[in-house]
């Protein structure tokens, strides 16, 4: 069974998006730490606490977010929080479905 999602590179899309379902730009604390796309995150509200993660401007995320070629992959349920910082090469621009279990 696959799951509808939406591929988009778009920063007024991806604001939005996260906007809407009440999250803040973040980043792990240690960058250096970790692996590329590990590295931003979202804050939503209640959902993180303590030194998980640093909050950072849009302008500091979407810098990352260019510079190390992310896409990001978000799912057409608008009650769902899931989202995920792919790749560019892997992405498949606009909607389309993806298999649930890979």
């Amino acid at each position: 069974m696959g799951l509808q999602v939406r591929d988009t590179t778009d920063p007024d899309e991806i604001r939005q998006w996260i906007q809407l379902h009440h999250g803040a730009p973040a980043r792990v604390p240690d960058t250096a730490s970790v692996r590329t796309a590990d590295a931003l995150l979202v804050d939503f509200v209640g959902a993180r606490s303590g030194d998980y993660l640093d909050h950072i401007s849009w302008a500091d995320w979407f810098a990352w977010f260019d510079d190390h070629g992310l896409c990001f992959r978000y799912p057409q349920d608008p009650d769902s929080l899931t989202f995920q910082l792919i790749p560019r090469a892997a992405s498949q621009p606009g909607t389309h479905v993806v298999n649930r279990n890979p």
